[in-house]
């Protein structure tokens, strides 16, 4: 009977020492699953960013993945939260007044600013007081 709620007792022990890179993990896995779509079709991302009237379109889309895939992995591996973290926001901020400020975007939009506090948020759990 005593032992009853140690597997509960194991996973709380194991959510509150690793939450913050459980939390991190699951942001980033939105940018690294919508950059490796962006790279599996180069040519439709590079339209899309041309059709938005973007200069360097292509520059600009090989941005857009390097920030989506390779930023979120150091992220969600916590290396350099703060500046990952940071660069995320900035990138989520342009993609939503540059792909989703629209009337007809406006749910896309209020994810967008969920990610963004949801990125503020582990910012500032992961930041050393």
């Amino acid at each position: 009977m005593r032992h009853r709620y140690y597997k509960y007792f194991i996973l709380y022990v194991f959510m509150s020492k690793h939450y913050g890179m459980i939390a991190r993990s699951l942001i980033a896995l939105l940018f690294v699953v919508a950059g490796v779509q962006k790279a599996m079709n180069f040519t439709g991302t590079v339209g899309m960013v041309e059709s938005l009237n973007v200069p360097l379109a292509t520059l600009a889309a090989l941005l857009v993945i390097i920030v989506e895939v390779p930023v979120a992995l150091a992220f969600a591996w916590g290396y350099k939260v703060k500046e990952t973290g940071w660069t995320l926001i900035a990138f989520t901020i342009i993609a939503t007044l540059l792909v989703h400020f629209k009337v007809t975007e406006l749910v896309a939009a209020l994810k967008n600013i969920a990610i963004i506090g949801g990125i503020m948020l582990a910012i500032r759990c992961d930041t050393k007081h």
